[in-house]
């Protein structure tokens, strides 16, 4: 499916957040938007999927005004993984992860067999089968991401958004969520679009990276072609070095600020 924003202007409280953004995200594609704190990624990510309705221009999905899609639509194609979530302290793992059945359900009834097989679909695809009866609040961090992975993962969307998934994860369960990622975009063809702090997750993780500074867009493009040491100097003000690691992929390494 086909996303584009285009002449996106976002204010809130009279401070500007957004303003003119426009690009057409690449379907099937892992797009990574990456910038300096404040420089509106979370805030455009929101205005993607409506959970912003606060902007000026237009949100377009397939051509068609994602306002006059309705929520419920919209959301049976596309998912969210927010940075602000809870869940009720009870919650089990498997009931987590049936929330996001919610958009394909009827009024009445309960889990019907597609909704049963797109559960433990998600279940398997983030290593939680051994789970679902866990409590989520019971869970180390890795593995509570993943069953919020896993939740977005059970909509079968189209699209999915992801603000900043490997926050407060260590390194390795880091790699975990974003082979995840990956393995879902490869396996689905679904849409990844993923505001992300760690650059080299950018450049290892995405085919496209969308660069926002001072509110607006700095810079797109293949992530090898724009995330350079002149690109970080510019956007982020470090100085860094490139390297080829035992991979021989190259590796970005931030040695100090300006």
């Amino acid at each position: 499916m086909n996303l584009s924003a285009e002449k996106i202007f976002v204010t809130i409280g009279g401070k500007e957040i957004l303003c003119d953004v426009n690009y057409k995200f690449a379907s099937g594609k892992r797009t990574a938007i990456i910038g300096p704190n404040g420089a509106g990624k979370s805030t455009l990510l929101k205005v993607l999927c409506l959970l912003n309705e606060k902007f000026s221009g237009v949100v377009t999905l397939d051509g068609k005004d994602i306002r006059t899609i309705g929520r419920k639509n919209l959301s049976r194609v596309m998912a969210i993984l927010p940075q602000e979530r809870d869940a009720p302290q009870d919650t089990t793992v498997r009931q987590l992860v049936s929330f996001g059945r919610f958009p394909h359900r009827k009024f009445f009834g309960g889990d019907s067999a597609e909704d049963s097989e797109a559960i433990k679909n998600a279940l398997e695809l983030t290593k939680l089968t051994d789970f679902e009866n866990r409590q989520v609040i019971s869970l180390s961090g890795g593995e509570r991401q993943r069953a919020w992975l896993a939740m977005t993962l059970a909509q079968r969307p189209k699209i999915l958004l992801l603000d900043e998934p490997t926050t407060y994860l260590d390194i390795a369960h880091q790699l975990e969520v974003m082979d995840i990622i990956a393995d879902v975009n490869k396996k689905f063809s679904t849409t990844i679009i993923m505001v992300l702090h760690d650059i080299n997750h950018a450049r290892l993780y995405s085919d496209e990276v969308l660069i926002l500074k001072d509110k607006k867009i700095f810079a797109a493009g293949y992530p090898t072609e724009i995330l350079s040491a002149k690109i970080l100097s510019e956007v982020f003000n470090v100085e860094a070095d490139i390297f080829t690691n035992a991979a021989g992929d190259k590796i970005i390494f931030p040695i100090k600020n300006h």
